[in-house]
């Protein structure tokens, strides 16, 4: 049996998304705004990133930065660049992935949660070429502080992003939700949806 890959409908459909905080997205998507979706360990990062995906015109590329073949090409103009620690250095690991971004030159770029290369080196290097999606871990409340924490960035890279969008899981029932989308202005994060 294959993975589904969730669609925006679904995640109305089954509660962990409201349709006014898709139509935002969706536009932000559409727009090529640089997003950020943070949450908890298995808060459905990835799966709103499937979804997002959807709202991607066929005809722009977009570059998946995964590792361990965590993300699956769902779309003809998806390219995962598939990444794992091997015996060379993460820098050169990192150079050959911006080398790979540059030549497949995309309208988006998703980093799914990596460690296998430097996602500031890259965000540096490429946040003013191409539009960015990427995901990180979130175990506090401070969202700005776990961000640039856990994606290893500076403030002046995270004032970069559009977006952040929090996702909460219960950990009762199980149920993953948008609980925030927030704006970022000036270093601050403003409630939007």
């Amino acid at each position: 049996m294959g993975v589904y890959i969730f669609k925006p409908e679904d995640l109305i459909r089954y509660g962990s998304a409201r349709p006014e905080q898709m139509e935002l997205l969706k536009e932000e998507v559409l727009g090529k705004k640089d997003i950020l979706i943070v949450g908890t360990s298995r808060s459905g990062k990835t799966k709103l990133v499937e979804a997002l995906l959807h709202y991607v015109p066929d005809d722009w590329k977009i570059a998946v930065v995964t590792a361990y073949g965590e993300f699956k090409p769902f779309k003809p103009n998806i390219e995962v660049i598939d990444t794992a620690f091997d015996q060379r250095s993460t820098e050169e690991r990192t150079d050959e992935v911006i080398e790979k971004l540059r030549r497949l030159n995309p309208d988006y770029v998703v980093i799914d949660t990596l460690h296998t290369v430097s996602v500031p080196r890259i965000l540096d290097r490429l946040i003013d070429d191409y539009a960015f999606i990427v995901t990180s871990l979130a175990m506090s409340d401070d969202l700005k502080a776990e961000v640039m924490h856990w994606l290893g960035i500076g403030e002046k890279t995270f004032d970069r992003f559009d977006i952040l969008v929090e996702l909460s899981r219960d950990w009762r029932t199980g149920m993953k939700k948008i609980n925030r989308i927030y704006r970022i202005k000036n270093g601050e994060l403003e409630p939007i949806v």
